[in-house]
């Protein structure tokens, strides 16, 4: 036991997500409890209050979010265009200024009835005239006051629906690439709702050394430690990318320069640098300049790679992708874990289908609609329903065990730059279940499975080159999975992986819990 003077040293891992789907930062904060830090592990909260749990020796802490930057973005939506100067500028202020037109709409056939009855009661004729000339005029009035406030509200309900479409104006565009702070904030209001919550969590706690794992929480772990010095504290920070941004292509256009900004801004005060994909490290070296940095080493790689643990203590309990599917075992399958987008290539695998007599092809998804839905269509068109089947999500510490029981992993990127740079997380989870793989060509994937020798690789978006190399893999299976020795699978195994992680915690912080 140590005294207070010998705290044991305390971690703190900051990611942006609820955590529970998040298996690379679970296996890092367990692989650091297990060494002897005191690991708190903090993530977003669904009920947006307070929440505490345990992780093994781990605490999981969920602090209380308003998400108060975000919502106001969300509802106060950009005036854009010539009916942008009419239109409310408040979703809420519209609302309440059409409810407050109906009431008047339904008063006026109130008042029309108060003036009938007034009528029936022998009302002096003179006032009735003067009484219904006023409610005419006030029914003009309410009349017109509708027709503005619709149009004022079609042109508030045009601007929210703009934002959907087109998130950032192409003006807010080129001010985030300038990497102006505010326009940043402006752009990415979550940046500022992180901020509010992880950032006093930071405080809270007191670590030694923050982990802070996206760029999202990059800026948030390097102003804690600057908080945390000027009181007096020495506070690293380990920044652990898990995406290269220059290479992003998601929908949100100012995602990918907001982020890439804020790694301009903070890396420097970053005391070092951690990522999953080998392509990534070396693109953040050449984008931001990591080496001019003083005493900056480049970045370590810590790929997300499957616990030898978790399958272990899996055992025979998870009955398996061929079991869940009620297969045979000499019955052939193709299994592809994970998110399922157009990019994935995953209409190939379906194409090919019908070239491939008697493989079955299982995708496992977290929904099932939208592309999942078309491939479901296109392998009924294809007349491959039989054999093309859905199956969820397991846990990230069954995963492995559950896969073992296919013939062939899949991992079928298009494309883009993103996919040159990654070898995915499910690549890792075949060699963990001795699984032979058919990749597509994308640079990084083909290149470490010729150089293991474990699979064909085909060219990608082409069904007849997936035709070729599965059917080669399926002739002699054995013939690839012959590779996985020992050594290689402790090699890509998150027990080889934590210990790198856990040197650069010892280097960047001087301690080592082991010798308290």
């Amino acid at each position: 036991m140590t005294t207070s003077d010998q705290r044991r040293p305390r971690v703190v891992m900051l990611v942006g997500n609820f955590i529970d789907g998040d298996s690379r930062v679970q296996k890092e904060a367990r692989s650091a409890a297990e060494a002897g830090w005191d690991t708190y592990l903090v993530g977003r909260s669904r009920s947006g209050k307070r929440e505490e749990s345990e992780l093994g020796e781990v605490t999981v802490l969920r602090p209380a979010e308003s998400m108060a930057a975000t919502k106001y973005r969300t509802y106060h939506p950009r005036r854009t265009g010539v009916g942008g100067l009419i239109a409310y500028s408040t979703i809420e202020l519209g609302k309440v200024k059409h409810q407050r037109q109906r009431i008047r709409q339904s008063n006026l056939a109130v008042e029309r009835e108060l003036l009938a009855r007034k009528a029936a009661d022998g009302m002096n004729p003179a006032s009735k005239l003067v009484d219904e000339a006023v409610l005419a005029a006030r029914a003009l009035g309410v009349k017109a006051a509708g027709y503005w406030i619709a149009a004022r509200k079609q042109a508030l309900d045009h601007n929210y629906a703009a934002v959907q479409d087109s998130p950032s104006t192409s003006s807010e565009q080129r001010k985030v690439r300038r990497g102006g702070e505010g326009a940043v904030w402006d752009a990415q209001p979550r940046l500022v709702d992180f901020e509010d919550s992880f950032g006093r969590a930071a405080d809270e706690l007191e670590p030694d050394l923050i982990h802070a794992n996206d760029a999202e929480m990059l800026g948030v772990a390097v102003r804690a430690a600057a908080r945390a010095k000027a009181k007096g504290r020495t506070v690293k920070v380990i920044y652990d990318a898990h995406e290269f941004f220059a290479g992003d292509t998601r929908d949100n256009p100012t995602w990918a320069p907001a982020m890439a900004a804020q790694e301009a801004k903070y890396l420097p005060l970053a005391d070092a640098v951690m990522s999953p994909i080998e392509g990534y490290a070396a693109s953040m070296v050449e984008f931001h300049g990591i080496e001019k940095f003083p005493g900056r080493k480049p970045p370590v790689l810590v790929k997300n790679m499957p616990a030898l643990a978790d399958l272990a203590s899996a055992g025979d309990d998870v009955p398996g992708v061929r079991g869940a599917l009620g297969l045979a075992a000499d019955v052939p399958l193709l299994v592809h874990p994970g998110s399922v987008t157009n990019v994935r290539g995953l209409q190939t695998v379906v194409e090919a289908l019908p070239e491939l007599p008697g493989v079955h092809a299982a995708l496992l998804v977290g929904r099932r609609d939208g592309y999942v839905a078309e491939l479901v269509a296109m392998a009924a068109e294809l007349g491959v329903s039989d054999r093309f089947h859905l199956l969820d999500y397991v846990p990230s510490e069954e995963l492995t065990a559950y896969l073992s029981s296919a013939t062939i992993g899949l991992d079928t990127l298009l494309h883009t730059p993103m996919h040159e740079l990654t070898i995915t997380t499910k690549y890792w989870s075949y060699i963990s279940a001795r699984l032979p793989m058919v990749v597509s060509d994308v640079k990084a994937t083909s290149e470490l499975t010729r150089e293991l020798g474990n699979g064909e690789i085909y060219v990608a978006g082409d069904a007849a080159s997936f035709v070729a190399a599965a059917s080669k893999v399926l002739a002699d299976p054995s013939a690839y999975t012959g590779v996985y020795t020992d050594e290689t699978l402790h090699r890509y195994s998150w027990e080889g992986q934590a210990e790198t992680m856990l040197e650069l915690y010892r280097e960047v912080t001087g301690q080592d819990p082991s010798a308290l």
